[in-house]
């Protein structure tokens, strides 16, 4: 069965951000806030987007968009979430053939982009990778380690609350 956002992934990503779910139709929207560093957040979650033709049996139809002031970020097909609160971030996750692609959104409002990554990438010792990308493994490690029983690879796409 494919991912479905429900309304408690609404509430548990509110909590896990410190932000208010606005519900606008089919999207809900928040408005992270870091006033120390002056940095703002929005994050948009459009859900059951209808693709053109073909592609709307085969992409997912949740696109996540991170907005800041110097970038929009989007994760088109999210199938999947990890809201974790005791790190005060939430990892949405595209999986895709053999890629893992993630948007990543903390309270501290800053969001981080990972795509494009082969999930064997996730079975490797990270020590022995390049420095360019095994801060992010370890991120995608972490997000699987949260939970007993999540792994980005396993067929049922999920949502998690840590």
């Amino acid at each position: 069965m494919s991912f479905q956002f429900q309304e408690h992934d609404f509430e548990r990503i509110g909590r896990t951000l410190g932000a208010e779910p606005i519900r606008k139709d089919r999207v809900v929207c928040y408005e992270i806030k870091n006033e120390d560093l002056g940095q703002i957040v929005k994050l948009e979650i459009s859900v059951d987007v209808e693709f053109p033709g073909d592609l709307k049996d085969e992409i997912p139809g949740h696109i996540i968009t991170a907005e800041t002031t110097s970038c929009q970020l989007h994760l088109v097909g999210c199938t999947g979430l990890v809201a974790e609160e005791d790190f005060r971030e939430v990892i949405f996750y595209a999986k895709g053939h053999n890629v893992v692609n993630a948007l990543v959104v903390q309270a501290t409002a800053w969001c981080q982009v990972y795509s494009n990554y082969d999930r064997r990438l996730l079975d490797m010792d990270y020590t022995k990778m390049p420095s360019q990308i095994s801060n992010s493994v370890i991120s995608f490690l972490m997000a699987e380690g949260i939970l007993e029983g999540f792994k980005f690879d396993e067929d049922e796409d999920i949502s998690i609350e840590g």
